[in-house]
């Protein structure tokens, strides 16, 4: 198995050496590390000059959105199987050896997730975090139907067979911030999705809440443009048509993202969230709900999953050690 990975870099310059560092120092080599550098205007340059000849750096002909730096990185990958991990992310020293061993057995596999690990700003633990909720094998149409409420899959730890990016385009570019959950969705169209249950990689977080809040409205612009569009060309590309669950999921996620909005931003920081989730409304028929949030409403919604998750967790964890 030949695995490349590559890192998509901009303006992370404080972080990119120790997430360089962490790529060169593996129980089994990758096949080659590739840095785009997005045109970085920090100290991004500086830091990549210290790793000449141990890794290829590469840069687009002009400043690319988040996911076509994504594709542009993948398109200067060579091997069978690639990844991408974030210029402020760690992969652990098991990151390669634990893709390869994991897909060894399953020869039809387009798709690997892994479990990984929080860590804050400073690169302190903050919990290791497993998908409880998926199988270690997964086939068609599950891949599709356990999705439909979000990614099952961490962008920090994941492997994705080379021609089936190539397959289905590469990674949607209509969205930017849930480009990965749409790239999970058509990958797991055409093959089936392996678990590892061994966290592969470190996921940085907590410095970028103001800039996720400032995005918000352009999350909710990508949700609808999931559920109207990636999610169905799924389906297709699977053989299953447009499924009704699409519809029924939609319709729960707008309503419950319309709640958490209502609780987070007050009636006047709502105005690019109106205009950004009106489509989805009107696609889900939720014209009165979203008339009350437009004129500045509290929505109440009940969570029904948020209150399961902490038993399916308990059990899950239970029959884990068993």
């Amino acid at each position: 198995m030949r695995l490349s990975i590559g890192v998509p870099a901009y303006n992370q310059g404080s972080f990119l050496g120790e997430t360089l560092e962490s790529l060169l120092h593996q129980e089994a080599p990758f096949h080659e590390i590739v840095v785009s550098n997005n045109h970085s205007t920090d100290s991004t340059a500086d830091v990549l000059r210290q790793f000449d000849g141990r890794v290829r750096v590469v840069t687009p002909p002009e400043h690319l959105t988040m996911a076509g730096n994504w594709n542009f990185t993948i398109s200067q990958l060579s091997g069978d199987w690639i990844s991408l991990l974030s210029s402020d992310d760690l992969a652990l020293p098991n990151f390669a050896r634990s893709v390869a061993e994991s897909v060894a057995d399953v020869p039809d596999a387009v798709l690997l997730r892994a479990a990984w690990i929080d860590i804050a700003a400073a690169g302190a633990t903050v919990a290791e975090r497993h998908l409880l909720s998926v199988s270690r094998i997964t086939a068609p149409p599950k891949t599709l139907r356990e999705q439909r409420f979000g990614p099952k899959g961490s962008f920090a730890a994941f492997a994705l067979r080379r021609d089936i990016w190539q397959q289905v385009g590469g990674f949607p570019e209509e969205v930017t911030l849930l480009s990965d959950w749409g790239m999970w969705l058509l990958a797991g169209a055409l093959g089936k999705i392996v678990y590892c249950d061994q966290p592969i990689a470190k996921y940085r977080g907590g410095h970028q809440s103001g800039v996720i809040r400032a995005r918000h409205h352009i999350h909710m612009r990508e949700m609808h443009i999931i559920y109207s569009g990636l999610m169905p060309r799924a389906t297709r590309l699977a053989g299953l048509g447009v499924p009704s669950w699409i519809a029924r999921a939609s319709r729960t996620q707008f309503r419950q993202y319309l709640a958490a909005a209502s609780k987070d931003f007050a009636p006047g920081e709502r105005a690019q969230l109106v205009e950004a989730m009106r489509p989805w409304a009107e696609s889900v028929g939720e014209h009165k709900l979203f008339h009350r949030f437009e004129q500045g409403d509290r929505i109440r919604a009940i969570d029904w999953a948020g209150l399961m998750r902490p038993t399916v967790r308990r059990l899950a964890s239970s029959l884990r050690r068993r």
